[in-house]
């Protein structure tokens, strides 16, 4: 997806670049009329004077921005410590608003549909058992009217792990024009199912959500893993964890994950006792397997297809364990003698089932999250865990969406961090100085308040969307910059001083930057309003996007003069001692 908006915004800025230099100007040559010739005064080699007529054009409105705009950077550099000062404490408010955003993977997606897993306990269940308990599941699907329908699977899953008998997933899709939303369906449907089938363990996921999970084998949100050599440390330490993490809010469907086999029948054979009758231990194994699973007697050609015939014994004779024992066995010598002859069999309980990560045994508590975020929900959940002496440290590990969570932000800082050294680089080519491309990239950093504090008024979530969004709003915004720094050299070139070139040069600007800023946010804005289909996946992008450009014209446009002069002075400041010490 990423590489997809990354290739499609290349493409598009490579030919606005070329449409911009050939076809822009000859349309305006041919539809744009010439103006009015009037009188023009010239200073020096005329360059002055033009730029104090550029900036008295324009409307009444804009003339009052451009004058608002020269006294509070008149201002900003006369009071240039404040002014940092001011920048500095805006970033720590920033930097302390940006921590307290909600924390998610992917935004919030209203998909008309969800998935629903299940797991009919306890393990082992027959499938007759099985499709009574969610026929029961699906009566209630029925009777939910924003359901328009669904599929089951028993005993397979939409995912590409192995699914036990008792375990399968539902499909439901939603009506587009149901009153309810998909959470309020599904919160219903879980006190539903909870209330009439208690042994059925639901767990409710988005449809692209659970196909993320699916992908990287961690379906939930919420997943804790707890390593140990020891099972029976194992067995005791996930019951707990799934008891602290119940008690946080909005934390529901929480599973301890110890999966055990179902019970079995061990069959010992008492050595002496085959013996005497010419037996093995192989033989009695074989004799058994025969009789349960059946011995491949020949085979018949069905189509283009061999399909094999076995032959077993009647499922009456061996469906209990006093059954079995009574299982004839053929001996070598042609004589008959009964299982519990040679054997003993004995019911054992099941086995812990148990996964390995880097050849690390471990068991997964999981939950799903109901209400709140996915950093806020961990992050409580770690504060619980760490407070409590039975979780030594070095066996909890958060893996699960939290996990492709926390990865997606540092690549995406890293994307970031990538972004603005590039930026730097051209910059430094560009004016071949560090002093601006310090200022403008400062400044563009800046405008990222406007990203978070846009987020935060919304109420959108911090996620992989947004922090992309936060990056073309740092690209943007340095090209505002860039606008007005160009300017300010050929002013100095010409003998006007700092501060009055940087005036000049930023209301000279400020109608290419208003226009570029309002065009791009006014482009965005259907998509920050979430309209359309899928508008809900790219809002938080449009958002942040919007912020940056706001904040950019309100902040950086002031802050990015006010550095770059900072960092002039203090060049210029041994140059002036200098002068001063002289004859």
């Amino acid at each position: 997806f990423f590489r997809a908006l990354a290739v499609t915004m290349t493409v598009s800025l490579l030919t606005s670049l070329v449409l911009a230099v050939l076809l822009t100007p000859s349309l305006a040559a041919w539809i744009i009329r010439p103006p009015r010739a009037r009188g023009t005064g010239r200073a020096g080699n005329g360059r002055v004077a033009d730029d104090a007529d550029d900036a008295d054009e324009g409307g009444f409105v804009l003339r009052a921005v451009g004058r608002v705009y020269e006294r509070a950077v008149r201002l900003a550099l006369r009071h240039r410590l404040v002014t940092a000062a001011v920048c500095g404490l805006l970033a720590l408010a920033g930097f302390d608003l940006y921590g307290r955003l909600k924390v998610e993977l992917l935004p919030s997606l209203e998909e008309r549909g969800f998935v629903l897993d299940y797991k009919v306990n306890p393990p082992g269940t027959s499938l007759a058992e099985s499709d009574r308990a969610l026929t029961v599941v699906e009566k209630l699907l029925k009777d939910t009217p924003e359901v328009e329908s669904y599929s089951r699977r028993t005993g397979v899953a939409l995912g590409l792990e192995l699914t036990e008998p008792n375990a399968g997933d539902f499909l439901v899709k939603l009506r587009p024009n149901a009153a309810r939303g998909t959470d309020a369906v599904i919160a219903d449907l879980r006190a539903a199912i909870k209330r009439t089938e208690p042994q059925v363990d639901a767990d409710f996921h988005g449809m692209l959500g659970d196909l993320i999970g699916d992908l990287v084998s961690s379906p939930k949100p919420i997943e804790i893993k707890v390593f140990s050599a020891d099972e029976e440390f194992l067995k005791q330490t996930a019951p707990a964890i799934k008891t602290q993490i119940d008690e946080v809010p909005h934390v529901a469907d929480a599973e301890d994950g110890l999966t055990v086999v179902g019970p079995s029948l061990a069959f010992r054979v008492r050595s002496a006792d085959a013996q005497r009758y010419g037996l093995t231990a192989a033989d009695v194994a074989a004799a058994v397997g025969a009789a349960k699973e059946g011995q491949t007697a020949s085979t018949v050609l069905r189509a283009d297809r061999l399909t094999a015939v076995r032959v077993r014994a009647d499922a009456a004779s061996v469906a209990t364990a006093a059954r079995m024992r009574d299982l004839p066995i053929r001996t070598p010598a042609g004589q008959v003698v009964r299982l519990g002859q040679v054997a003993d069999l004995r019911e054992e309980p099941g086995e812990l089932e148990i996964q390995r990560d880097d050849l690390r045994q471990y068991v997964a508590v999981t939950g799903e999250l109901e209400g709140g975020d996915l950093g806020g929900v961990v992050g409580e959940i770690k504060a619980k865990l760490a407070n409590d002496p039975r979780f030594p440290p070095g066996t909890i590990e958060f893996g699960g969406l939290y996990q492709q969570q926390q990865e997606s932000f540092r690549n995406l800082l890293g994307v970031m961090g990538a972004a603005v050294a590039l930026i730097f680089a051209v910059l430094v080519f560009e004016f071949r100085s560090f002093r601006e491309p310090t200022a403008i990239v400062a400044g563009a950093l800046l405008a990222l308040i406007g990203s978070v504090v846009a987020l935060w008024v919304t109420g959108t979530s911090q996620n992989i969307i947004s922090i992309l969004g936060a990056i073309i709003g740092v690209g943007i915004v340095a090209k505002n910059g860039i606008l007005m720094l160009d300017r300010v050299d050929h002013m100095r070139a010409d003998g006007v001083d700092v501060v009055e070139a940087l005036v000049r040069s930023g209301r000279r600007r400020l109608r290419p930057v208003l226009m570029t800023s309002l065009a791009a946010a006014l482009g965005m804005l259907p998509l920050a309003y979430g309209i359309g289909s899928g508008s809900d996946m790219l809002r938080p992008l449009a958002v942040a996007v919007i912020g940056a450009l706001c904040c950019s014209v309100a902040l950086s446009l002031v802050a990015t003069p006010t550095l770059y002069y900072l960092m002039v002075r203090r060049a210029a400041a041994p140059r002036h001692a200098e002068v001063k010490t002289g004859p």
